[in-house]
């Protein structure tokens, strides 16, 4: 209820968000991503799926992932883990969450500081910066405006990159009633695009205390330089 009702007065605050001048983008675009960024799992848990890769020649992979999220300290952690099952290397990620501070990464065999996180987890088209949400950290978020996107009324939201590294910028839009972040676009500094990350379907299931709650089912990015595109598509709940 709590973010509703955030999601509900940002709404109205913003009718007139194509007018808004840069200190109040700013001021709302902070409000949002703190939102955003504080929104911790209420527990441990653990997720299975698949990876599912095609390139620009129409070449298929698909690998089996496990991710494993739990609280610790004042934040939380999430691993990827991808790979056969029985045979062969499984690679794996551990994202390192907090409210006040940008996400850490930690993978075997790497070095445990000054890790570069523009680099892709399995050979798919996430980037380590793409699963820890590393743009809601940006000094310098915006929101716009508000316009509809996957069906839903959404905060229109852009974040600028301070550093010389990665992407430029990136415009989100997030879900008004739910907050809820729904797509992404990252842009280099032409303004051009290289990627593109979207949430898919939902399914309802039966949550612990027997109320339905809904999860989500797939999630989608896209490379647009390289014409490859990756989904993360997740097995039902047993």
């Amino acid at each position: 209820m709590k973010s509703i009702g955030l999601g509900m007065a940002l709404l109205g605050l913003a009718l007139a968000a194509m007018a808004d001048s840069l200190s109040t983008q700013r001021e709302r675009g902070a409000a949002l991503v703190a939102h955003l960024r504080a929104q911790a799992p209420a527990g441990a848990m653990t997720n299975t799926g698949i990876l599912r890769t095609r390139d620009a020649h129409g070449r298929r992979q698909q690998l089996p992932v496990t991710i494993s999220t739990w609280p610790e300290g004042d934040g939380w952690k999430v691993r990827y883990e991808a790979g056969a099952t029985n045979h062969g290397a499984v690679e794996s990620l551990t994202v390192t969450f907090a409210t006040n501070r940008p996400p850490t990464f930690e993978a075997p065999g790497t070095p445990g500081t000054g890790l570069s996180s523009q680099r892709p987890f399995a050979n798919t088209d996430f980037w380590w910066c793409d699963l820890g949400l590393e743009f809601l950290h940006w000094p310098d978020q915006r929101v716009v405006k508000q316009e509809m996107s996957n069906g839903r009324l959404c905060w229109a939201m852009d974040s600028h990159n301070p550093g010389t590294h990665g992407y430029a910028s990136v415009r989100s839009w997030v879900d008004a009633e739910f907050n809820a972040l729904l797509r992404a676009e990252a842009y280099d500094s032409q303004r051009r695009k290289i990627k593109e990350f979207s949430t898919g379907s939902f399914r309802e299931v039966k949550g612990r205390d027997g109320q339905d709650v809904w999860m989500l089912k797939d999630i989608r990015m896209r490379d647009d330089l390289k014409d490859s595109r990756t989904e993360l598509l997740y097995d039902p709940p047993k």
